[in-house]
């Protein structure tokens, strides 16, 4: 058996698209995990227009995906923080407190495009912050930094059913400690603002949490949580941008689509509960 799941953003699931798509694949009754938003059914088999329906789905707007029922529910979780768990990228608000906003987020989005190396633009975009004073921090984090929607729930209900939560970013620890704590993340990693009298000194610490980092911290956790060393996705639901989780696909050996593409669209982190959980109805 296989399970179909089909996630769009707020509204952008009409009833009659399942209900064709359940009939024409012969799928069993539809269950809506939220409403509009996101839905799933069992089908048999691996129907064989998979890959058309996806990409006629894809123009619109609504992700789709298939994967075997059987070993479904995920044991880790593997999330990122800026503009994921957290609506910013807090080097662009931190940027724009220390009066460098937009050549900070010029290089962000340049960075975020695989336009730049990443390493070394985020040596760049702190350089600019250097002097800027450490309590601006704890600033942004109270007054600019929002949670995504759901977030909570969706770690709350991942780790209620013995999944291990790790948040790991590209960003700093000075944020991702709070969202982390906030959020219930069993742990966090990301990189270190060097900070002296009070300010910051413009330097980030070595080596560079990046890409290659979230590969590091799966296998590293893995181990530890007594999982094989080796995961494959059936076990490791990853929330993170589209070129990030590209690049663990192909570390772990499945240089395909990225791991749950179907939370590339996914706008309320709340939504995918039933996805990654496996639970036909989320327990919030």
């Amino acid at each position: 058996m296989f399970t179909t799941t089909l996630i769009a953003k707020p509204g952008g699931i009409d009833v009659s698209l399942v209900e064709n798509l359940t009939n024409a694949w012969g799928g069993s009754v539809a269950i809506w995990l939220a409403p509009d938003e996101a839905a799933e059914f069992a089908v048999e088999k691996m129907p064989e227009n998979f890959w058309q329906v996806w990409e006629d789905l894809q123009a619109l707007g609504v992700d789709l995906l298939i994967q075997p029922s059987a070993g479904r529910r995920k044991q880790m979780l593997i999330a990122d923080m800026d503009s994921t768990m957290i609506g910013q990228e807090c080097i662009d608000e931190l940027a724009d407190e220390a009066g460098v906003g937009p050549r900070v987020a010029d290089i962000t989005a340049r960075a975020m495009n695989g336009e730049l190396d990443f390493e070394g633009a985020l040596r760049e975009r702190v350089g600019l912050l250097a002097g800027l004073d450490v309590h601006v921090i704890d600033k942004v984090l109270a007054e600019r930094i929002t949670l995504a929607p759901g977030g909570r729930e969706l770690v709350a209900t991942m780790r209620k059913n013995g999944a291990y939560a790790l948040l790991v970013s590209g960003g700093f620890t000075a944020f991702s400690g709070q969202v982390a704590s906030d959020l219930g993340f069993d742990e966090h990693r990301a990189n270190t603002l060097d900070m002296a009298d009070g300010k910051l000194t413009g330097i980030v610490g070595e080596p560079i949490l990046g890409r290659a980092a979230k590969v590091a911290a799966l296998e590293e956790v893995s181990t530890c949580t007594q999982s094989p060393s080796w995961l494959p996705n059936a076990i490791c639901a990853s929330i993170m941008a589209t070129s990030a989780r590209c690049y663990i696909c192909k570390a772990i050996g499945n240089p395909n689509l990225p791991a749950d593409p179907a939370l590339l669209l996914a706008e309320s982190l709340q939504s995918m509960l039933g996805f990654v959980v496996c639970q036909s109805q989320p327990p919030i």
